[in-house]
């Protein structure tokens, strides 16, 4: 093949057809080789017009020439021609590595040392694509907000799909609450069939994006996602925040699990409402944490009423610490 050239394997079957049998006129190569008149004279012009032939005094009769010699100049002009593309690129490398160091040290300058603060969705958005693209080994999330919308999922699935086709392990932790919206776990079966894994728990402490347990992404306000992150560098938090995602993932089930409940004692999201309500949270706050409706908090809440034989929370409360539950 000669495809830098521009002439093709028809071409070369033309010259080597020729080669053999010189003196052959153009119907001695179209009977040999079975092509249409014009197919073989559009041939002949090519290979002229490299100087791969040399026209004989008699008409329609070609003899070839040495390639070596004749495409030499081509070539060097080709090679010279790389060389300055080469060039090109390599200036355009340093240029290109000369503005990331620029643009990585004025974020970092944005926070303490080891610490980048992001402002804003955008720049969340956009640094979390980032880490994704450049990521080796592994990347881990908390996804504490509930169902996502039709189109979040289908925009997150082009970036998902190119960082688990580079072998890059993905684990994520959804609210059990997902379990009950048909899209969320459609993308789940999707993700979980391209080699990711999607666990489910109760309650999420806050949104988390780890990165090769080398980089932690997690919001400035956990309950204001819109007010930006912290991209943390620091290897002991990393590492504390990785630790607790194991904690985390041990504990959760896989999606495509049903949770087991133990009829006698309190399942894991009786327990959580139990330690929310120790700590405070009001019926709009569990059903935050949860991702589920307020009215499906008070149905949960006279479920566990019912199950404990307590009229009111503080009774719940009290019959809980009695049966060991807290």
């Amino acid at each position: 093949m000669l495809e830098s050239t521009g002439l093709a394997t028809r071409d070369q079957h033309v010259y080597r057809t020729l080669l053999l049998h010189p003196g052959w006129n153009i119907g001695d190569v179209q009977q040999y080789l079975g092509l249409p008149e014009d197919e073989i004279r559009a041939a002949l012009d090519r290979l002229a017009s490299m100087s791969l032939l040399r026209p004989s005094a008699e008409a329609d009769r070609f003899f070839p020439t040495n390639p070596e010699i004749e495409l030499k100049p081509f070539f060097e002009r080709r090679e010279a021609e790389l060389d300055e593309q080469r060039a090109k690129l390599s200036r355009d490398r340093s240029t290109v590595a000369a503005l990331a160091a620029e643009y990585a040290a004025l974020r970092l300058q944005a926070g303490a040392p080891g610490l980048e603060r992001l402002e804003g969705l955008d720049s969340v958005r956009i640094r979390l694509q980032e880490l994704a693209r450049s990521a080796t080994s592994e990347v881990r999330a908390f996804m504490p907000c509930g169902t996502l919308s039709p189109g979040a999922l289908e925009a997150a699935r082009p970036l998902d799909e190119n960082t688990l086709a580079r072998g890059v392990r993905m684990q994520t932790v959804h609210l059990d609450s997902v379990r009950n919206d048909h899209p969320t776990v459609e993308y789940a079966t999707w993700f979980t069939a391209r080699g990711g894994q999607t666990r489910t728990v109760p309650s999420l402490p806050m949104r988390l994006i780890l990165c090769d347990r080398s980089i932690a992404v997690i919001p400035v306000n956990r309950e204001a996602s819109q007010e930006g992150a912290f991209v943390i560098h620091l290897s002991s938090v990393v590492a504390a925040l990785n630790d607790l995602f194991d904690l985390v993932w041990d504990r959760a089930t896989p999606l495509g699990d049903v949770p087991v409940l133990d009829c006698e004692g309190p399942s894991d999201r009786d327990l959580t409402i139990l330690k929310m309500l120790e700590d405070g949270f009001t019926d709009e706050g569990i059903a935050r944490k949860l991702g589920v409706s307020i009215r499906t908090v008070r149905r949960l809440m006279a479920d566990m009423l019912k199950r404990l034989n307590a009229q009111s929370r503080f009774q719940a409360g009290a019959e809980a610490v009695r049966l060991g539950w807290l």
